[in-house]
């Protein structure tokens, strides 16, 4: 039979934990309550955002800065913008190995040259050994010059003469050339240099340079329309005219003091060529023609002496177009007869037909006669100012058609910035030419 519990009779398996005695039920509560308030008040607060809200801010943000970006991205571009407009000219290199002629005056299919004379003065003291009585007459290089058509000779010892009254003679007989007119109709004088000598001794004939001389033989022959038409110059200070006693000097020092003198200022004067000679002309060194004058000596100290030489250097300058397109003409065989430069004269080798032209008086030579060896690069030329005022405003496009105006270029790039800039500037200013040498496919 089974037993029945009752419920009384059930005990827990541990005994139950007593009371606790005298401690208020009223105080625990409140201890309690006090413990919770205040870890509820250390709890940090938590702040909820609306996330779509906070999404569009950002968005509204990043377009701003996109927009202010692209703003200023435009205005530094279109600021800095740059139009370059490249080059690329005809252009040769030949090879050169021939005899040319040249002229000191203009003449049609022919070479022309012009006349540059240089004057330096040199001293040095040397041991004297006495003084002998000289008189020396003044010499110098006179420009004649005549304002009339039609060639004129003046035979050897010809007179010119000096405001003054001084007179000079031509040591040779010269042909003085005429007037011609250039391209725009207007007439231009013929000139010729010639050597000149004092009539008489003195230092009173070492006339200033721009000293002007008439011919009184044609005053007093009665040729007033050759008097009036023929007149010179002197581009250079006369010198050497003395009169009175003069040191002695020992043959053999003199010969060497005036040697290293001379070389002394052959060396000054050929410094001189490149900075003294006119732009766009061609100098060749190796055709420069020295003539050298013994100055009066003077007295320096006791047995010592001065001695003064002067040099006198002339060399024939080329016009560096004149001077291409002739080259061209001659060793191009498609050369249509375009103004073509020579971009580096010092790759031509000069040397006169005859060795003795350079120990000459150039200037009174009627023609020089000289061979040019050597590999010139010649360059065609173009009017580049012209070329970009008459793009200026158009279109970049308008270049391949610009350009065929243009015999001395092959072909055309444009690069212009900012990107979506489509035509070249109003300011023709504002287009940078650069000229490239290159062989196009």
């Amino acid at each position: 039979m089974t037993k029945k519990w009752n419920l009384q009779d059930i005990r827990p398996a541990e005994p139950r934990r007593p009371k606790p005695s005298n401690i208020p039920t009223t105080d625990m509560r409140s201890e309690s309550y006090r413990t919770e308030s205040e870890s509820v008040e250390e709890l940090p607060s938590i702040t909820i955002e609306d996330g779509n809200k906070k999404s569009k801010n950002r968005l509204v943000l990043s377009v701003v800065l996109f927009v202010i970006i692209v703003g200023v991205a435009i205005g530094l571009s279109a600021f800095m913008g740059k139009t370059e407009l490249t080059i690329y000219p005809e252009f040769r290199q030949p090879n050169v190995s021939a005899e040319f002629t040249a002229y000191p005056d203009k003449r049609s299919d022919s070479l022309s040259y012009e006349i540059m004379t240089l004057e330096a003065t040199g001293e040095s003291q040397v041991q004297a050994s006495g003084q002998i009585q000289v008189e020396e007459q003044t010499i110098g290089i006179i420009e004649i010059i005549k304002t009339t058509p039609g060639a004129e000779r003046l035979i050897k010892n010809t007179r010119f003469r000096s405001p003054e009254g001084l007179v000079f003679r031509i040591q040779e007989s010269v042909v003085v050339p005429g007037a011609v007119s250039d391209g725009s109709g207007a007439s231009v004088p013929g000139t010729i240099q010639a050597e000149v000598f004092a009539e008489e001794a003195g230092e009173e004939y070492n006339l200033p340079a721009g000293t002007e001389f008439d011919i009184p033989g044609f005053s007093e022959g009665g040729f007033t329309e050759l008097y009036n038409a023929i007149s010179a110059r002197n581009p250079n200070q006369f010198t050497g005219g003395f009169s009175g006693p003069q040191f002695q000097i020992d043959e053999g020092e003199l010969s060497t003091a005036r040697q290293a003198l001379q070389i002394e200022l052959r060396d000054n004067l050929l410094t001189r060529i490149d900075k003294e000679k006119p732009a766009e002309f061609v100098a060749f060194r190796d055709a420069v023609a020295i003539t050298y004058n013994q100055l009066p000596a003077v007295e320096y100290g006791q047995d010592l002496v001065t001695i003064k030489e002067q040099a006198i250097l002339q060399i024939p300058l080329f016009q560096e177009i004149e001077l291409g397109s002739f080259i061209a003409e001659e060793t191009v065989a498609t050369y249509d007869g375009g103004d073509v430069r020579i971009d580096d004269a010092s790759l031509l080798t000069f040397s006169y037909t005859n060795p003795t032209t350079s120990a000459s008086v150039i200037a009174n030579e009627p023609a020089l006669e000289f061979r040019l060896t050597g590999k010139p690069l010649l360059i065609w030329e173009y009017d580049a100012e012209k070329l970009t005022t008459d793009i200026a405003g158009l279109p970049k496009t308008a270049i391949n058609n610009a350009i065929t105006e243009y015999g001395g270029i092959r072909a055309a790039k444009v690069h212009i910035t900012p990107f979506w800039q489509r035509t070249f500037p109003e300011d023709n200013e504002e287009i940078v030419v650069i000229e490239e040498l290159k062989e196009l496919q």
